[in-house]
């Protein structure tokens, strides 16, 4: 008979007569998955899906109207953004593209809507597990603002 239990976003399955076991290994940081390493999945538009964690953060001050690269692009790895925070320090409008060349200027793709900020506001979203955008692979992570004002962004990510 198997059983199921859900907890939280992720699902376990668990025949009732297996046997549990428990596989310790230490493997270095960035060293790849262990095989006996156990899977954290959601469910994503009705398939399993992994859950992405972010161990990169960057931080950006801008104040022109510009865009302005935050995340370099790898040829064969995309953005993952698991949170951000935006703070304006006057009228502008701040937006996640994403391109190539020098600040995404080819093939600029807009990520989010511009984010209308007045002096001392904030627009934040994600807390760094599970990402909330993706710059696809060969693409590099831009803001771009609207007026020469500050905005500081930080963003926690990863890339793979």
């Amino acid at each position: 008979m198997n059983k199921i239990w859900a907890v939280g976003l992720a699902l376990f399955w668990m025949a009732a007569n297996a046997a549990a076991q428990l596989n310790v290994s230490a493997p270095s940081t960035g060293s790849a998955a262990p095989g006996t390493a156990v899977f954290v999945a959601g469910n994503s538009s009705g398939n399993m899906a992994g859950i992405v964690g972010c161990d990169s953060s960057a931080l950006l001050s801008v104040s022109t109207a510009t865009t302005t690269q935050i995340v370099a692009l790898s040829g064969t790895k995309s953005v993952y953004v698991c949170g951000y925070v935006i703070n304006g320090g006057g009228a502008t409008t701040v937006k996640f593209v994403y391109g190539t060349g020098t600040a995404c200027a080819t093939g600029l793709v807009s990520l989010t809507p511009a984010f209308t900020l007045a002096s001392g506001t904030n627009v934040s979203l994600g807390g760094g597990l599970g990402y909330v955008m993706k710059a696809p692979s060969g693409n590099a992570l831009c803001v771009t603002t609207s007026a020469a004002v500050a905005a500081n962004i930080h963003i926690a990510y990863t890339q793979f």
